[in-house]
């Protein structure tokens, strides 16, 4: 099921880091802090684990993190009295909805999904998951490391075809003779750094019903596909943008479930291309 909407961040989560983006894992049990460490690094991710709601609050306000999991039902806080708290500090301090939460529970009814997304979290993943399941939900608020597609079998699929125009990267090459590889590499990392900031936006528009964010970020996801080759997903961004100049969300939300997944093509294809650059 489609995420739920998804607050604007000032910025990409982690871009242009040269470390690895952080994540903060807020769960009490060791097999499962185990289980979803080990698939966080492996995701090219950087994790601190807190033991309960308390340590994760206290871990929020005091590091630096691109992103939280948090456990519903964990000792001295829950997940969502720490949640309520984190929203809470970031609302005193001028920064609302700044850090993206995902909920992980056990439970699968649709009743506490709902009290997730009340309490102040963004997203939503049930116990057991697959390290396919979480790179999805993940990918969905951060920009996930490039080469993590490339290593990893298990990511979210993705179809086997190329998802890019190549002429278009080719047209990027041959504005520098001396060092157009290198720009190829730096066009496709902004690329890919941007794009999960613009669905987010969309996303936001999309349940505010905002149709004037909905035609800008759109208008900018199709110039930005189209330089890189992406020529499907501008074509998207196109239709969304269309909505958005007819003051509509109608069918909005479909099309950018399709927009997700051809970005997880076109990401695939361009690591491709940026392996053979490197």
């Amino acid at each position: 099921a489609p995420g739920p909407a998804a607050p604007t961040p000032l910025a990409v989560r982690g871009a242009g880091r040269a470390h690895r983006r952080r994540v903060l894992l807020a769960e009490d049990n060791p097999v499962n802090v185990e289980v979803a460490s080990a698939m966080l690094d492996s995701l090219g991710l950087e994790v601190t684990c807190a033991r309960n709601g308390d340590e994760a609050l206290r871990a929020a306000r005091d590091g630096e993190y691109d992103l939280v999991l948090m456990d519903c039902q964990m000792p001295v806080m829950d997940g969502f009295a720490a949640t309520t708290e984190i929203r809470r500090h970031e609302h005193e301090d001028g920064h609302p909805r700044g850090l993206p939460i995902i909920a992980i529970t056990a439970n699968a009814l649709q009743g506490d999904r709902e009290s997730c997304l009340a309490a102040g979290m963004d997203d939503y993943l049930s116990k057991p998951f697959t390290q396919q399941q979480l790179g999805a939900v993940i990918g969905r608020w951060i920009a996930l490391p490039l080469l993590a597609t490339v290593h990893h079998d298990d990511l979210p699929a993705v179809p086997e075809r190329d998802a890019v125009n190549r002429h278009a990267l080719d047209n990027i090459r041959a504005l520098s003779k001396e060092r157009g590889g290198a720009l190829v590499q730096k066009v496709i990392n902004a690329y890919v750094d941007d794009t999960p900031l613009q669905l987010s936006t969309l996303r936001q528009a999309i349940a505010r019903l905002d149709t004037g964010i909905l035609r800008k970020a759109a208008h900018s996801l199709k110039s930005s596909s189209a330089n890189v080759g992406a020529d499907s997903l501008a074509q998207m961004c196109k239709d969304m943008e269309h909505l958005g100049r007819i003051d509509s969300t109608d069918g909005a939300s479909a099309i950018l479930t399709d927009m997700e997944h051809e970005f997880r093509a076109v990401r695939h294809s361009l690591c491709a291309i940026l392996e053979k650059e490197t």
